[in-house]
């Protein structure tokens, strides 16, 4: 019975753990893409009518592409993260637009690196960081990815060492 407890108590620490690492932590994706747009959204991230105030609007950039094994769509919006979370200090979305509005003029293979997860019941888009050219012979190594989940290993196995010797 106990062991049941504990499993069920880890699952509710980790799942939530592991989806948000699995939101904030870079992705790659090799895809074509076919088209980039601009839209004047407002605070909430509606489009803005006719009659809306424009004062309190900002423009986000959209890529869209398809996947090149299945061509499957995916649709990235491409926004600056500023300062804020997550820490990618992302102040060039216009220049990602511009790549990417070149490649799509091009109808090329691009690697696009993105965070955050599609959900098409409440429209939401991964965050493109960055474009760039792809030649799909090469092959995609999340080094980000790599460096961190090893320093998160080290760092727990030097806790649980730690444990061990106060326990003792």
């Amino acid at each position: 019975m106990s062991f049941r407890i504990l499993a069920i108590a880890v699952v509710a620490i980790v799942a939530p753990i592991a989806a948000g690492l699995h939101y904030v932590l870079p992705r790659h994706d090799v895809v074509r893409i076919v088209n980039t747009e601009v839209r004047r959204v407002d605070a909430s991230g509606k489009p803005i009518g006719s009659g809306d105030n424009p004062a309190t609007s900002r423009d986000v950039y959209y890529v869209y592409a398809e996947d090149v094994d299945d061509r499957s769509p995916r649709v990235y919006r491409n926004e600056d993260t500023g300062w804020g979370f997550p820490f990618y200090f992302k102040f060039n979305s216009a220049d990602v637009q511009a790549v990417a509005s070149s490649i799509a003029a091009e109808r090329g293979v691009a690697l696009v690196t993105k965070y955050g997860w599609r959900a098409q019941l409440f429209s939401w888009f991964p965050n493109a960081v960055s474009v760039r050219r792809w030649d799909p012979a090469d092959t995609v190594v999340p080094w980000f990815n790599i460096v961190f989940f090893t320093l998160i290993a080290i760092g727990a196995v030097w806790l649980t060492l730690k444990m061990r010797r106060r326990v003792r």
